[in-house]
């Protein structure tokens, strides 16, 4: 394990424990077993190494998502697999997901708070979209009110698997979330929020996906990471395209195929895509 792989997991299950307020670069250090000029080798500060750590959890939770709206399932399953989703990929970062859950919202820094609110943004908007999928005009009006109903069932039955040790049935948890849309959808008749009083205002993923962007992203998978020959040359091959004058949709398309189902370029294969819808809509 890398030195800031040990920085990053000790952090976490102190954050947890004892707060972000209350944790110091020195109780990080002591529990990693490093010293103190190994951490700030890895992170400049305490606040940066918080930064990395949201970013890590809310790509992941991003790019399921999206990868989950635009699969070829039919629109209930994809809601399934929503919730599915959302609460198992907190099951398994629940150090975060308690921090998340717990620490007050005036303990993490301006810049830190518009990272969580702009990742938010971004599920909503693919949230949104299988909302509209599913329901289409029987939702009329009352699209913003649904999503935040679904926020909460996430958010409470996400506490419950969290803080209430029992073996949950996540699977079960899912269907019986389904069921509750479902309902609220087709029964439920009367809105509070509108498109003028809800604001995703935060720029969507097709505004930040910019060959620098890109190029950035690639340049940190292969400086951090070992990967297997046919995606480091798939990595290399994607940015010498992006360099072009006029890349080409068809060889970023098959590139980005060959590092879909590689986990550590998860992040980059998303932001490819909103690359690719970007330059060409009818996508």
């Amino acid at each position: 394990m890398s030195k800031k792989q040990q920085i990053l997991d000790a952090a976490l299950r102190l954050f947890a424990e004892k707060g972000i307020e209350a944790t110091s670069i020195q109780h990080i250090t002591q529990e990693a077993g490093i010293s103190k000029g190994a951490f700030y080798l890895s992170f400049p500060s305490k606040e940066s190494l918080i930064k990395e750590i949201i970013d890590s959890f809310m790509k992941e939770i991003v790019t399921e998502i999206d990868r989950i709206v635009n699969n070829m399932e039919l629109p209930d399953e994809k809601l399934r697999l929503y919730f599915h989703a959302q609460l198992a990929l907190l099951e398994k970062h629940a150090d975060f997901a308690k921090i998340y859950a717990q620490e007050p919202m005036h303990a993490l820094n301006e810049e830190i708070m518009e990272k969580l609110i702009h990742y938010d943004a971004w599920i909503d908007r693919s949230l949104l979209s299988l909302l509209d999928e599913l329901y289409g005009e029987q939702l009329r009006g009352r699209r913003y009110d649904l999503l935040i109903s679904i926020k909460g069932f996430v958010r409470i039955y996400s506490q419950l698997v969290l803080f209430h040790p029992y073996p949950h049935d996540i699977e079960k948890i899912a269907e019986l979330l389904v069921e509750k849309t479902n309902v609220l959808a087709t029964y439920s008749q009367t809105a509070y929020l509108t498109e003028d009083m809800v604001e995703l205002s935060m720029p969507g993923p097709e505004e930040v996906t910019t060959q620098e962007k890109l190029l950035s992203v690639i340049d940190e998978l292969l400086e951090d990471e070992q990967h297997p020959p046919l995606i480091s040359e798939s990595l290399s091959l994607i940015a010498e395209e992006l360099q072009s004058e006029a890349p080409r949709r068809a060889i970023l398309h098959g590139l980005q195929a060959n590092i879909y189902d590689y986990a550590p370029a998860n992040w980059l294969s998303y932001l490819l895509k909103k690359y690719e819808q970007k330059k060409s809509p009818d996508i």
